[in-house]
């Protein structure tokens, strides 16, 4: 039975969720985009963006499904908006609460389930957005997180629709006085600040006072700021548009920092055009890890060089750029450095030791290597090389350069923490391939400096540039 401070607190919910405006209200892109990404990114059978009324669950954006809501009383997310974030169901047949649910026993047979509470900014559960798949599944936390970020927007559009509905009422800047967790900023029709909630001024370093009469440009903008992402935020907002964007900032003591924009016009009862209100997420932490990731995605575990990959994706761009100036002198040279002898070294010594020889010639590699060259680890024991030239001079430097790392032999322990040192002299073979004189085919550049290091390696040479004819 449920008691007093129980039944204030849904009572209070209800309350939130008929000011809201959206139940029974017919499907918007706004929400459509938030499920269709879920979809995409989770890849489950269902996805749900739901409201909890007294007695329904309404849907109101959903995929897999052509129902429009169910009784609140067998519904997953009842459960799911007494949670203070999340609910994880791997396999709903496992789970007493559910077992017996005739959502699981029958269609749409509900075995696995995730749902991230949208709560209103005073705390009030509205409903979910959620996951439904027919097959047990495993959720892992960086999944979690993902759902949490997809839920926020939708806690944001949900707020922002709050908004728009206290506008005619002019309650609009006793809501926002509210806000907290987010910053939120009004500015006119001429773009300048005309107010900001606490959340905002913590954000920024500014007091209301500084802000006002300001516009967001001449404060926040910053040397790495992406001019494009501007442009178009302007664009949007010329076109009296809802807006959004990631963007880097700068507080008033010029520390970066990355915020989720997303605003809406405002209009009076005339529809007459009063400016925007928007809300403004901090995202730095977010957007560090997946600059982290990005970062060790391109990099060999081992050697901490470039993997084959970037070096790829840089290849293409010098030669998408030395295409568009066929005009210019300059050429671009690729370096293909197979190591002689290293499989001995992993036969006689194994694979720690090969490890480290790998590591260190990276470490010695690195150290010749000048700003504006490009070294990697493709994989084994090769590496490659792209460098800007304009003589063939030029070519046979960087390449002696590169051979001259290999005539110090290498100190290793004989064994993992022994003293005692073994002495390895390994050889490398160079072949170069050049563009645009050889071609400028990135797969045929890689072919023809392969052949130049296999003639090398067969001549005994340290290094061959390719010359057409030989094949």
């Amino acid at each position: 039975m449920q008691n007093n401070a129980t039944l204030t607190i849904e009572q209070s919910r209800l309350e939130a969720l008929q000011q809201l405006g959206l139940l029974n209200t017919p499907p918007e892109e706004r929400f459509d985009r938030i499920t269709r990404l879920a979809k995409a990114l989770f890849n489950t059978d269902i996805v749900l963006l739901t409201l909890l009324d007294e007695k329904t669950q309404f849907f109101k954006s959903r995929l897999g499904t052509s129902l429009e809501g169910t009784p609140r009383d067998i519904s997953f997310c009842t459960h799911a908006i007494m949670e203070e974030k999340l609910l994880v169901i791997p396999d709903a047949l496992q789970d007493p609460r559910f077992a017996d649910n005739p959502l699981v026993t029958k269609e749409p047979f509900i075995r696995f389930y995730a749902g991230a509470v949208i709560r209103t900014y005073t705390g009030m559960a509205l409903g979910t957005l959620c996951l439904i798949d027919s097959k047990p599944r495993h959720f892992s936390a960086d999944e979690q997180e993902l759902l949490l970020d997809l839920a926020k927007g939708a806690e944001n559009e949900f707020q922002l629709h709050y908004l728009k509905t206290l506008q005619a009422e002019n309650r609009r800047l006793a809501w926002i006085a509210e806000q907290t967790a987010n910053g939120v900023l009004y500015t006119d029709t001429t773009n300048q600040i005309v107010w900001c909630n606490s959340g905002f001024s913590k954000l920024c370093g500014y007091s209301l006072a500084e802000l006002v009469g300001k516009t967001p440009a001449e404060l926040f903008l910053g040397p790495d700021t992406n001019p494009v992402t501007i442009r178009k935020l302007h664009q949007q907002v010329q076109q009296r548009k809802p807006a959004k964007a990631d963007i880097l900032y700068y507080s008033k003591h010029g520390k970066p920092y990355w915020v989720h924009v997303y605003a809406e016009p405002l209009f009076d009862e005339q529809q007459q055009y009063q400016g925007y209100i928007s809300m403004q997420t901090d995202i730095t932490e977010r957007v560090g890890k997946l600059v982290e990731m990005e970062r060790l995605a391109h990099l060999d575990p081992l050697t901490g060089l470039p993997n084959r990959r970037y070096f790829e994706t840089h290849f293409a761009q010098s030669l998408d750029r030395l295409a568009c100036n066929p005009a210019s002198p300059d050429m671009l040279a690729l370096f293909i450095i197979d190591l002689d002898g290293f499989k001995a070294v992993n036969d006689n010594h194994g694979h720690a030791a090969g490890d480290q020889v790998l590591t260190d010639l990276a470490q010695r590699l690195k150290n010749t290597i000048r700003d504006a060259e490009l070294l990697a680890r493709l994989g084994g024991d090769e590496f490659a090389l792209l460098a800007d030239v304009q003589h063939a001079d030029d070519v046979s430097a960087i390449a002696q350069r590169i051979y001259q790392v290999t005539e110090q032999p290498q100190s290793l322990p004989s064994q993992p923490g022994d003293k005692a040192q073994i002495t390895v002299k390994l050889d490398m073979s160079i072949g170069i391939a050049l563009a645009p004189l050889h071609s400028m085919s990135q797969a045929q550049l890689f072919e023809l400096a392969d052949q130049a290091m296999y003639r090398a390696k067969a001549a005994d040479l340290p290094f061959l540039i390719y010359t057409a004819g030989d094949d």
